[in-house]
């Protein structure tokens, strides 16, 4: 059984190189960079408890898919898989060369046996 504990959102953006890995890693360290859960080893009572994570990435088509290794390298802890979904955005960088690259993420924490 799982047992999510927390949701949270960030945002990324490669400004220059339209790279979807770099964006997806910066939205997951926004959405990390706010997290402290020191009360979590109190949820981990069973030594059978372990930490999954999920990460859905909303990445913009003709981005390219990002790195999932990249972006789990992100995560310090637990079992982290990633999910790619239609999403994000590019839009003009103002320069007539290319698109910023904006990408979503939903960062998921759950206990399971």
């Amino acid at each position: 059984m799982r047992q999510i504990v927390l949701i949270e959102m960030g945002m990324g953006v490669d400004l220059q190189g339209q790279d979807a890995t770099k964006a997806a890693v910066r939205a997951v360290r926004d959405a990390v960079g706010r997290i402290y859960l020191p009360g979590l080893r109190a949820f981990m009572t069973d030594s059978a408890k372990r930490i999954v994570i999920l990460v859905r990435l909303a990445v913009p088509e003709g981005a390219g898919q990002p790195d999932p290794a990249a972006v789990r390298a992100v995560l310090p802890h637990g079992e982290v898989t990633t999910e790619v979904v239609p999403g994000g955005m590019l839009t003009a960088n103002g320069l007539g060369d290319g698109n910023i690259c904006i990408v979503n993420a939903a960062v998921e924490v759950a206990l399971a046996d």
